[in-house]
């Protein structure tokens, strides 16, 4: 919804704003283009006389606010479907799908359009740290947009990325996640279909060959052109078999525009990355990586390209319970495999985890504190502290920034 602001801004639109609560990078995003925060749900004077309102699909009935449009008639809209009417309209775009590695893949597709001359706007869902933005509408007559599985809206609970209608749509990997709105992989597979079928025989469907949920998806019907996409064997740069893999796919992608592939290879050669996927954090006692990573193939995916990359370094590993999915148990029966490269692990959640038993063979922490004064006290013994959540880590990373 950041992002999404700040393309409304870039459109000359005036926007302000509301949640229950702001996080960075995005709200540290929000202070850079004007939009303070409002952390409430009350109906504000600004929503009160507002033109039109675009609700999030975190916001649901009951909220007043929420409660304060329906019962006003005050004109509203989801996200995914402004984004259509208002930015993709008569737009080439790009769509970037799969339960991993969308916002790694969408950056680096950003990186080679730029490094070639195209200028792309964008939507990604993290900071892409070459313009330390979310975001950017140009004139070019392509778009880059993350395209999401999860629902669109308490009033539309198609997947966002219907509203996108790609012209390339890219499909990473699929696996089970999102357990809050789906009972099950074939229910997801669903909603990649529904995409599918709507798209035209002239468009592209750019996917990995060798996952099998994935092809099994494109089985159910495909009438776009299928595109295969391979792992790209090095880039000096990029760290882990899964981003070489969004590599691969990101070329893969700029490829059905024309792009030469020694181009685009050579555009990913000064690839920044992405804030908070594997994010290098400054730090003078501890290598520090800030990750995003929430579900169990993400997880395993990361330790073993910093233990690749570090080999022989002591790693320890925060990790926090907090997606739905991994509050629910989702998961639990993958925890105890994926944590095989970190030397420590301390795995927090502040909710109330039933189903979590000692016999996961970690304690589970239920204060921050605690952690960091275990990381400190283990200072002598640990070369590189891995954060791993989906929530804001950043009162971890100034507690240990601030350990003398």
């Amino acid at each position: 919804m950041a992002g999404l602001a700040g393309l409304a801004i870039e459109k000359g639109i005036k926007v302000p704003g509301q949640d229950k609560a702001y996080y960075p990078p995005m709200s540290t995003q929000l202070q850079k283009i004007g939009i303070m925060e409002n952390c409430t749900e009350e109906p504000i004077e600004e929503l009160i006389n507002s033109d039109s309102v675009i609700i999030g699909n975190s916001q649901s009935r009951g909220n007043k606010s929420v409660e304060y449009i329906l019962s006003n008639n005050i004109n509203y809209y989801s996200g995914p479907q402004w984004i259509k009417d208002n930015i993709l309209k008569n737009k080439f775009v790009f769509a970037v799908s799969g339960t991993h590695g969308k916002t790694t893949t969408t950056s680096m597709l950003i990186k080679i359009l730029s490094h070639c001359g195209y200028n792309p706007g964008f939507l990604v869902g993290g900071i892409y740290k070459e313009d330390e933005v979310s975001f950017k509408y140009s004139d070019s007559e392509y778009f880059i947009i993350e395209a999401d599985e999860y629902d669109t809206s308490f009033f539309d609970k198609r997947s966002k990325f219907i509203h996108y209608n790609p012209n390339t749509l890219l499909i990473n990997n699929l696996e089970f996640d999102h357990s809050d709105i789906f009972d099950n992989l074939e229910q997801i597979k669903k909603q990649f279909h529904f995409l599918i079928r709507s798209m035209p025989e002239n468009t592209n469907i750019v996917y990995d060959i060798n996952d099998r949920n994935v092809s099994s998806l494109l089985d159910m019907g495909c009438w776009s052109k299928k595109i295969v996409y391979k792992k790209i064997k090095t880039i000096p740069n990029i760290i882990g078999e899964h981003n070489l893999k969004n590599a691969g796919a990101a070329i893969a992608a700029s490829e059905t525009i024309g792009i030469n592939k020694s181009d685009a290879i050579l555009a990913l050669e000064n690839f920044k990355g992405v804030k908070r996927r594997l994010e290098l954090v400054e730090n003078k006692n501890f290598i520090i990586y800030d990750d995003f990573a929430h579900h169990p193939t993400e997880i395993l995916a990361s330790l073993t390209a910093v233990r690749e990359k570090y080999p022989g370094k002591k790693i320890a590993t925060f990790f926090e319970l907090r997606s739905n999915s991994m509050i629910a148990g989702t998961h639990k029966d993958s925890l105890n495999d994926v944590f095989i490269n970190t030397d420590f692990l301390y795995i927090y959640s502040k909710h109330s985890i039933d189903w979590y038993k000692e016999s996961m063979n970690h304690k589970l922490y239920t204060d921050l504190d605690d952690i960091i004064n275990e990381i400190i006290k283990n200072t002598k013994n640990v070369d590189i502290v891995i954060l791993m959540s989906n929530g804001d880590t950043s009162y971890i990373i100034n507690k240990l920034n601030s350990h003398e």
